[in-house]
């Protein structure tokens, strides 16, 4: 029978009333491991944090709270340990743990903080230089390519002028498909060019259902073997904000990245949403915002790797695929729109795309 001011942990002996008057009376989420490494008792600072009761680390230790399933943090290394930790609601925070011995007891005593604002300042910080970096690399290789696209454009009109009026059927489906090439290379050297810039984009009401079929007639018939293209629309959808031309290229290196996210198959959903003036979400005065989601059924994310899922040349498949989703978010940035992810491993991954609504909210 357990004596007043004394706990048990799961295979530990009694703790002492004073070991848990200390712990209780912490401020900080805190718990208590014996000479073995085992938990033995949490506070109520901890439950308040991680929302899980102080019973369930006693049972099954950190493995409770780690994002990643994996070695759990050595409880007795020197200096703090920093790791993604999950509250019992799903939500993810950053976790500092810090263990010092309890005086007059073998016990030792371990806190845990919430460091996720510095994590993420941080992390915006060296965003911010690695974007800098990318924005030279992308200038410099912006120009050099418009330099062999001019030469391919004007060998190009050059053969039109020449061989324009012959009847062969090969010759007139090359010169079309030529030009139809170097036109989309163009443009999306303009839009290499502007992101490098930093140069926001010209942007005006556009009608986000109409982009998203003509983008999906476009790359339907590409698609890779075993993977199926489903367009959701939204009726009467208000117009976005936002810059046409740019919204085709977010999407389809959306789509390309959801493609290689199912080697073995699968689904890529194009749907548009909207989010009224008087949404909860929504944290500003104005008629709304709309968007466009692209969700696909493959692979996922790890926590790890959303968390950095939107700096430069961070990629969940082999190394030195392009630059990620930086590009991507770099763009909506300059429209005054937002890039948001969603994903878990094994359950596939939903970005979400948003602009401000246009104040008319009818398409015509």
């Amino acid at each position: 029978m357990t004596q007043p001011g004394m706990d048990h942990g799961v295979e530990g002996g009694p703790l002492t009333g004073q070991a848990r008057a200390l712990l209780d009376a912490l401020p900080t989420p805190s718990f208590l491991i014996d000479a073995q490494g085992r938990i033995r008792q949490a506070n109520p600072a901890f439950e308040r944090l991680t929302g899980h009761p102080a019973s369930a680390l006693a049972e099954r230790g950190l493995d409770l709270i780690l994002a990643s399933r994996g070695s759990p943090p050595d409880l007795s290394a020197d200096g703090p340990l920093e790791f993604l930790a999950l509250r019992s609601d799903g939500t993810s925070f950053w976790a500092s743990l810090a263990a010092g011995p309890l005086p007059g007891a073998d016990e030792k005593i371990c806190q845990i903080l919430d460091v996720t604002a510095r994590r993420e300042a941080e992390g915006a910080l060296a965003l911010s230089r690695q974007r800098e970096a990318l924005g030279l690399l992308t200038n410099s290789v912006a120009h050099e390519f418009n330099n062999f696209l001019q030469i391919l454009i004007g060998y190009i009109d050059g053969l039109k002028r020449r061989l324009g009026d012959r009847p062969e059927p090969f010759i007139q489906r090359a010169l079309v498909r030529s030009a139809d090439a170097t036109e989309r290379a163009a443009i999306l050297t303009r839009q290499l060019l502007a992101y490098s810039r930093r140069i926001a984009p010209d942007v005006r009401p556009v009608d986000l259902d109409a982009i998203v079929a003509a983008v999906a007639e476009r790359l339907a018939p590409d698609f890779p073997p075993g993977i199926h293209l489903v367009v959701n629309p939204t009726p009467g959808l208000p117009r976005a904000i936002s810059n046409p031309t740019q919204i085709e290229f977010a999407l389809r290196h959306l789509v390309a990245n959801a493609c290689e996210a199912m080697p073995s198959g699968g689904t890529v959903t194009l749907s548009t949403f909207r989010v009224d003036p008087n949404d909860r979400a929504m944290h500003q005065p104005g008629p709304g915002t709309v968007g466009i989601q692209v969700g696909d059924t493959g692979t996922g994310l790890s926590p790890e790797m959303l968390a950095r899922a939107l700096a430069p040349f961070q990629t969940s498949r082999e190394a030195g695929r392009g630059a990620g989703l930086a590009i991507v978010h770099g763009l909506m940035k300059r429209q005054n729109g937002t890039i948001t992810l969603d994903s878990r491993a094994g359950e596939g991954t939903q970005v979400r795309l948003a602009f401000p609504a246009a104040p008319d909210r009818t398409l015509h």
